[in-house]
């Protein structure tokens, strides 16, 4: 058996361990809530798999424990982010059947849903960081609360990811030095279009795979926040990180409506407002971005900063993107972009 397919078989083995344990939960979770004489709510929240000692596994734990002592006991939050619940797709689908009432997931399979949702994965949607919560906080979150709102879902809150940056196995300071590479692509639209502005031959291939694709030559470049490239894997193989800063992702974190409003007045306000403040949580994840970028030379990255002209080269190839985005989502995107851009001005002044 060659290392591919070891590492698939692997893979496979774990994700139906883990959904085998996340019905067995799930189930006694909903025995215990219903079981004469039980006054304790259980909750199952989580998110695709976070390893512990990260950012991501400690929020999700400072909101478990929030929940529980907030309610003094009465809401005991299940916090599943190790890969209990599988695949972000397969997570969604149970949020939405009432099987999980908290789910943290990103734009890409938010989108399935709200196809909106693209549109935040626009590249060089924002200018810098301060510009981008100004309008995620002002006027992103109460759009798509709206949007999200009609699937009987509640945004509780964003969940910063970080900024994408490009990563290759050479040097990549323009988009000229990706005309001889494999460029690895997610199924997104965004990404797709973006990566067909800068690329020539672009490789669609999942995250789980992408080390091995590396490992193998199918691919040989790609993008990826800092949080998702240094510590995965991907940065042994693919040494070299362009900071590009070409776009800011964001997760979603929501609940199930319906179950939310079954919850006594009280106990909605703990769960709405039990996750970190917005403030605090960026921090924790723009600290450990740094925290890695710092320690390029011990985990063997070379970082590359551009220049002015290198970082207008990357706007200017891929500025039709945000067009197409439009146009392939339909909806309301144009009337959103538009309200971004409003937005930015309105920063600015």
């Amino acid at each position: 058996m060659n290392l591919f397919c070891y590492q698939r078989t692997r893979h496979i083995i774990k994700r139906l361990a883990n959904k085998l344990l996340a019905l067995l939960i799930v189930g006694l979770s909903f025995f215990l809530e219903t079981a004469p004489g039980r006054a304790q709510i259980n909750v199952i929240g989580g998110t695709t798999g976070v390893p512990k000692g990260t950012a991501g596994y400690e929020k999700w734990m400072m909101f478990r424990d929030h929940v529980g002592e907030q309610s003094n006991g009465a809401l005991h939050l299940s916090a599943m982010v190790s890969g209990e619940l599988g695949s972000e797709e397969s997570i969604l689908s149970s949020l939405r059947r009432g099987r999980v009432q908290i789910a943290n997931l990103s734009g890409l399979v938010v989108g399935s849903i709200v196809p909106e949702a693209a549109l935040l994965q626009t590249p060089f949607l924002f200018d810098n960081i301060e510009q981008a919560d100004y309008v995620f906080d002002k006027v992103l979150f109460d759009i798509y609360s709206d949007l999200l709102a009609v699937h009987s879902l509640t945004l509780m809150s964003w969940d910063e990811v970080g900024v994408h940056q490009i990563y290759g196995k050479k040097p990549i300071l323009t988009p000229s030095d990706l005309s001889d590479t494999r460029f690895r692509v997610s199924s997104g639209l965004a990404a797709r279009l973006f990566a067909e502005a800068i690329a020539t031959d672009i490789i669609p291939l999942s995250f789980n795979e992408n080390v091995v694709g590396l490992q193998t030559g199918l691919v040989n470049s790609g993008a990826n926040a800092v949080i998702l490239y240094a510590p995965t894997g991907i940065a042994e193989e693919a040494p070299h990180l362009t900071l590009t800063n070409h776009m800011h992702a964001v997760n979603f974190l929501i609940a199930d409506s319906k179950w939310l409003e079954r919850l006594p007045p009280d106990q909605q306000s703990i769960v709405k407002n039990g996750w970190l403040p917005i403030e605090q949580a960026r921090a924790m994840s723009r600290a450990e971005e740094q925290k890695f970028l710092s320690r390029a030379n011990r985990i063997g990255f070379t970082i590359h900063t551009l220049s002015p002209d290198q970082r207008q080269s990357w706007r200017t190839i891929s500025a039709p993107v945000a067009q197409q985005i439009i146009d392939s989502i339909g909806g309301k995107a144009g009337d959103i972009y538009q309200a971004i851009q409003d937005s930015k001005r309105a920063f600015e002044n």
